[in-house]
């Protein structure tokens, strides 16, 4: 479990790059122009699909971010700055596309379920009490890895163990990050 632990977060560590990109942009309101809804302000069953925080700078942002991320890393695997074990793919070959999946990935894991908040009257940032708002608050977590899961199992034949074991550690860093952005003022909520 140590060394898939170590792996994940080799593999995720893109994600904090963008994380900080994203918090940036936000915090200075960086990017306006690409400040709009990706769901075009279109509703189904009278509820904005996804709502005015799933933006096209986010996606743009996630996506540079993440694939210069993955550029680092294949930068330094050809370097030899890490361990052999440590990857899961060759990012010296892979870098920019594994970024670019991660960006990706990233974003439009979190849709289903800025789709299904909408429909159950969550406004976007807020919470329900109770079981769906439980379910919501992991949800709200792990989503970004499902999505990242469903592209790179193209490329990488994980077990279902690893799966979980990177829900599980998603669910805490994400907590842990999105605290860590509320306390720095880079987020109005602190998960």
């Amino acid at each position: 479990m140590l060394v898939w632990t170590y792996q994940l977060l080799f593999f995720g560590s893109p994600l904090l790059l963008a994380a900080l990109g994203h918090g940036i942009c936000l915090k200075y309101d960086l990017l306006r122009f690409l400040k709009k809804p990706l769901d075009f302000r279109l509703s189904f069953r009278g509820k904005r699909l996804l709502g005015e925080n799933k933006t096209w700078r986010g996606l743009a942002i996630q996506i540079i971010c993440c694939t210069l991320g993955g550029v680092i890393q294949g930068w330094l695997q050809k370097r030899g700055f890490f361990p052999h074990w440590l990857p899961f793919l060759d990012y010296t070959e892979l870098g920019p596309l594994i970024g670019l999946l991660l960006g990706l990935g990233m974003t439009l894991g979190e849709l289903p379920n800025s789709f299904l908040k909408r429909q159950f009257d969550i406004p976007p940032g807020q919470r329900k009490g109770g079981f769906w708002g439980a379910l919501f608050l992991v949800l709200d977590q792990v989503d970004l890895t499902l999505g990242i899961w469903f592209f790179f199992f193209l490329l990488v034949k994980p077990s279902l163990l690893l799966v979980v074991w990177s829900l599980a550690l998603t669910l805490v860093l994400h907590l842990s990050v999105s605290s860590l952005g509320y306390i720095l003022k880079m987020r109005k909520t602190p998960s």
